[in-house]
């Protein structure tokens, strides 16, 4: 019995291996994430939630709203170093922190208007 080498299998464009950096790459000019405008884009989401929260605060005279906010000040910290970043592998996982923060975020909103309130 012989084993053979395994070999990895194709991707797109004809590579046959392909590493996180490659990877990385090719999601970034996908998503486009090093367009300004898909920044602004990001923030003026947040900015958007983060009045939702307020302002059901206001309507509800609670302060429970408030908690999801330590998630989107979270996103709005990774958000802020999304220019900072200097290769795509750290935007990625700005991008990935960012992501993960607003969907946090909304699951306390939603768990919270269910639940307690």
């Amino acid at each position: 019995m012989t084993a053979t080498p395994p070999t990895s299998s194709p991707v797109p464009d004809g590579d046959q291996d392909a590493d996180f950096d490659d990877l990385a790459r090719k999601f970034v000019r996908v998503a486009r994430l090093r367009h300004p405008r898909a920044h602004l884009v990001l923030r003026v989401l947040l900015g958007v939630l983060a009045a939702v929260c307020l302002l059901a605060t206001i309507t509800r005279a609670s302060l429970v709203p408030l908690i999801p906010l330590a998630g989107l000040a979270v996103a709005g910290y990774a958000a802020w170093r999304f220019r900072a970043a200097t290769t795509d592998r750290q935007l990625v996982g700005r991008v990935t922190v960012f992501a993960v923060a607003v969907a946090v975020s909304l699951w306390s909103m939603s768990y919270l208007a269910r639940t307690l309130l």
